[in-house]
């Protein structure tokens, strides 16, 4: 049942409150380039993931949909209304499962809220600095939602990016509409009788698509009270509104240590092509191999120990696609033993998956589920065949303290996957230009860079 806050149980009052507090002067420093960082890992994912067979279908659905000619698609040029543009770009950032990740709110942030951020700037004119503006607002709205959901929804079956993301997406849009906190809480309200997505979409098509619809939904909802489109205001805490709904039980105190708080600087970016939640595990097989020299062949059975939220989501026993192996604990596991490159999005084939050594490695990893592990702690146990046992253990969500670093690591990973799309010249290019995006004075120039 509800609690309290400063603000009593006005949820909605209250983060809208929170996040107008962040946003009414000047952006710090950091916050800026972490902005920046969600950009430029957002691009070279979307660019990436553009002639993925999902986005493709949802290419296709947009060219017979049509619509208003005002925001762009990236890669392909089309131009189509801004909540479609918004839907493509958002699923195609999501079809690699190469996406960042938030422990606050358990799922991916940017997907949908930097789609929807860039196909409104794009329609209205509006500057690169308006769109990270609307990037952290969305993100800082998205996580508080997140908190006040406290882990609950995957073991209801429901996926984060698609329940709490459309919140974001709203907020990003508002932002950018300048809505007022009346307008904004009517947005909220509407995109809370959309937020929807199941934990049972993972390893298919549809689990992607949640970051499309949060796109649209958040947008849809942001325009539609811009216009004066009623919904319920306090639907985030009112009696069978949002969280009663999707966890029953919940809190507003939360919401107290989410003051002066900026949940971006909590944004983990990936450096595994898979579900965030099999990281942990692909991390701790790497530690084995370079910390103990673990081979193979001299292994006897390897013991995944996981939160037991991530059994739902990621534990596909006997994946027999590419997709299914990105939300197989043993799957992935057994890539990082073999020395496939987790970080490549073309590891993840059926002809991998199905190959014999990897059959045989899977069936001698088990999984087993903890109730006291929690987000991105993993515990990785390998009984070898000497009789040897060793043990490795991370926190794959512990937060991020050198941008420097994590700059370094994300340029890595953008020329990667652009450099063989766009070529070296193009991709240098195309970097300078996001990393210079607060100074751009429109960012229609940025998106042209990053057709054909």
């Amino acid at each position: 049942m509800a609690g309290g806050t400063t603000s009593g149980d006005r949820v909605t009052e209250t983060i809208i409150a929170q996040v107008g507090a962040l946003m009414a002067g000047p952006l710090p420093d950091d916050v800026v380039e972490w902005a920046r960082h969600c950009v430029l890992d957002w691009i070279g994912i979307t660019l990436a993931g553009a002639d993925d067979e999902l986005t493709l279908f949802l290419l296709d659905e947009a060219r017979v949909q049509g619509g208003n000619p005002a925001s762009t698609i990236l890669r392909h040029g089309d131009r189509t209304s801004t909540p479609l543009a918004a839907f493509v770009n958002a699923a195609g950032a999501d079809a690699l499962d190469f996406s960042d990740a938030n422990p606050a709110m358990h799922g991916h942030t940017t997907p949908a809220i930097v789609a929807t951020a860039l196909a409104l700037a794009e329609a209205q004119g509006a500057s690169g600095r308006a769109l990270l503006e609307a990037i952290v607002a969305g993100i800082e709205t998205a996580c508080r939602v997140g908190v006040l959901v406290h882990g609950s929804l995957h073991p209801n079956g429901f996926h984060p990016t698609g329940t709490t993301v459309p919140f974001g997406a709203a907020a990003a849009a508002a932002r950018l509409l300048k809505l007022d906190p009346g307008q904004s809480a009517h947005a909220l309200g509407l995109a809370a009788t959309q937020g929807a997505g199941l934990v049972a979409s993972a390893g298919t098509m549809a689990k992607p698509f949640h970051s499309g619809k949060a796109a649209m939904s958040g947008l849809m909802g942001a325009s539609l009270a811009q216009r004066g489109f009623v919904a319920r205001p306090d639907a985030i805490e009112a009696r069978g509104g949002f969280l009663t709904a999707h966890v029953k039980e919940w809190s507003a105190e939360p919401l107290a240590a989410c003051e002066g708080r900026y949940f971006i600087r909590e944004t983990k970016f990936k450096a595994h092509a898979a579900c965030a939640l099999t990281h942990g595990s692909i991390e701790n097989m790497l530690k084995l191999i370079a910390h103990h020299g673990v081979a193979p062949k001299d292994i006897a059975h390897v013991d995944l120990q996981v939160p037991t939220s991530s059994m739902g989501v990621c534990n596909i026993d006997e994946p027999q696609t590419g997709l299914e192996a990105k939300f197989s604990l043993r799957a992935t596991a057994a890539m990082a033993l073999l020395g496939d490159a987790t970080g490549d999005i073309g590891a993840y084939t059926v002809e991998r998956v199905m190959r014999p050594e990897m059959k045989a490695l899977r069936a001698r990893i088990g999984v087993t589920p903890r109730d006291d592990l929690d987000g991105g702690n993993a515990v990785a146990i390998v009984k070898m065949a000497d009789g040897r046992s060793i043990a490795e253990s991370i926190d794959s969500y512990a937060p991020e303290t050198d941008l420097t670093g994590q700059r370094g690591r994300l340029i890595r990973k953008f020329e990667a996957l652009m450099t063989p799309l766009l070529g070296e010249k193009r991709t240098m290019s195309l970097e300078e230009a996001i990393f210079a995006i607060d100074k751009a004075p429109s960012v229609t120039p940025l998106i042209a860079m990053t057709g054909r």
